[in-house]
């Protein structure tokens, strides 16, 4: 096989948890437009990051196995029901996450890398350089929010001044 199967692994475990990352924040934004009346930071958040985990999914999966002929597997997700108790707290999360998930990519990484699977350790690494921009504008919202203080609606009308990925 062209892939170990080690790499097969690690990579379908990061597919699943693409789609665990859109489902808890699909739940975060709901509850930051909803509860918390961020309809611009939601709306941001959840075009340009909550939707960039599913496309991450496609990415990993293309590249990484289906090129090589070998088929995705979809592991189930769990639920996504938490509650939060600011926007503070929400966006802490979200950074959090991004990290998180930021070094699964790199444990992934590391896998194939040790598999001597350096075709797919190519893509993943590239693959990385573009999610780390998502980290990137996680740390700036969790800065900003945290200098807004008690003040979330006047960081939601400010949010497109300090965005920096995509559309705004």
């Amino acid at each position: 096989m062209i892939v170990s199967e080690n790499t097969i692994q690690a990579v379908t475990e990061l597919i699943k948890k693409c789609f665990e990352e859109n489902r808890a924040f699909d739940r975060m934004v709901s509850v930051l437009g909803v509860d918390f009346a961020c309809s611009n930071s939601a709306e941001l958040i959840h075009k340009n990051i909550a939707h960039a985990f599913p496309a991450l999914a496609d990415d990993f999966g293309a590249r990484c196995l289906e090129r090589y002929n070998i088929s995705v597997k979809y592991g189930a997700t769990p639920a996504a029901e938490e509650n939060y108790n600011s926007v503070e707290e929400i966006i802490a999360r979200m950074e959090a996450r991004s990290i998180e998930f930021q070094i699964a990519i790199m444990g992934v990484c590391k896998i194939s890398c040790d598999n001597n699977d350096i075709h797919v350790y190519s893509d993943l690494i590239e693959i990385l350089r573009g999610y780390n921009n998502i980290v990137e504008q996680l740390i700036l919202l969790h800065d900003k929010i945290k200098a807004y203080g008690s003040n979330a609606m006047a960081f939601d009308h400010d949010i497109s001044t300090f965005w920096i990925l995509g559309d705004k």
